[in-house]
């Protein structure tokens, strides 16, 4: 049976008779009903470890404190015109401002990420929509997770707003990523709800996969400004966590699939890799306008139509093993 068919009397009452005492009793008895203590679980793993490793469950560190003005804000070799002529000729300050502007466009693909395409994914979960999942099962990891993403979106915002506020970038404003656009393009080419429902769990699977590494290029780096070393690190604590979890819940979806679901998923998992790596040329063309970058247009453009991005490469082993969990061949274009 599809998991997009759904016998609402199939799922058994929940046993509120066993969840007595205050709310913690409630907690810790909805998760051994949920979980029946399987240590081998990885949603019952996550759920026993968030308390102790979640970073909004931690002493917030004092942002201020840490930041270092006179410290570049983000690596020159992550910008995708990094070796063009017209940003090695350009004045210093311009070059610092677009090390800042990359900063900002660093954290605002993450909170895009987290906001656009997981938080309204993981909701599918939650609300039933996925009634082939057992929600109750997944509910308590999926909410925690959620939880982990509305505290990256405060951390990396306020770090961005103290970058704003010294730098003098309040004026700066982003486009719509890549990623977030070929997605919704990619739910708008299919009428059926399912596959729009599809499209936005396995953009989220990927997402969460990659935005691991993605943290990484900057997480464990001595070169940069300190303050977003130490939220980068913070915030990709949790993802490492998420990246196992979203795995799992990708192979034990696909599971659950009709054949002619499984066959779709699958041609949609290898796309979320390529918008991922995107190196967002509109994005950081209007940024540059914005900071008056000289010869800003130049520089996109000759990235366009030569092919000159310098783009890091991701690291796309989680993905691969998760065609592997399922026993299936890996695309070409996921080994790219």
């Amino acid at each position: 049976m599809s998991v997009f068919e759904h016998d609402p009397n199939s799922r058994s009452a929940f046993p509120v008779d066993r969840c007595r005492g205050p709310w913690r009793g409630f907690v810790t008895a909805a998760s051994r009903l949920a979980h029946l203590d399987d240590e081998t679980d990885p949603f019952a793993k996550f759920v026993t470890t968030w308390s102790q490793r979640a970073a909004v469950k931690r002493p917030e560190p004092d942002c201020e404190q840490v930041f270092d003005i006179s410290r570049p804000d983000f690596l020159v070799e992550l910008l995708p015109f990094c070796d063009h002529e017209d940003f090695a000729r350009a004045p210093e300050s311009f070059r610092q401002a677009a090390l800042s502007c990359g900063w900002l466009a660093y954290n605002a693909k993450t909170i895009a990420v987290e906001s656009k395409i997981v938080i309204p994914a993981c909701m599918h979960v939650i609300d039933d929509v996925l009634p082939g999942i057992p929600a109750r099962r997944h509910r308590e990891a999926i909410a925690e997770a959620l939880v982990d993403e509305s505290y990256h979106i405060l951390l990396t915002s306020n770090a961005c707003d103290i970058t704003r506020f010294h730098r003098g970038l309040d004026h700066v404003r982003l486009p719509e990523f890549e990623l977030v656009t070929r997605m919704h393009a990619e739910r708008e080419c299919h009428p059926e709800p399912w596959k729009k429902i599809l499209v936005q769990v396995a953009t989220a699977i990927v997402s969460e996969m990659l935005v691991s590494d993605y943290l990484k290029l900057l997480a464990e780096t001595e070169d940069v400004q300190p303050l977003n070393v130490l939220t980068t690190a913070i915030h990709r604590k949790d993802e490492s966590a998420h990246n196992g979890l979203f795995k799992t819940f990708g192979t034990e979806l696909h599971q659950q699939l009709a054949p002619h679901e499984q066959e779709f998923l699958l041609q949609l998992l290898a796309k979320p890799a390529r918008w991922f790596a995107s190196a967002e040329l509109d994005v950081w063309q209007s940024m540059l306008a914005q900071i008056k970058f000289p010869n800003a247009d130049r520089m996109i453009a000759d990235c366009r139509d030569h092919n000159r991005v310098r783009q890091p490469a991701l690291d796309q082993s989680s993905l691969q093993h998760l065609y592997e969990d399922l026993d299936l061949p890996i695309p070409d274009s996921v080994l790219e």
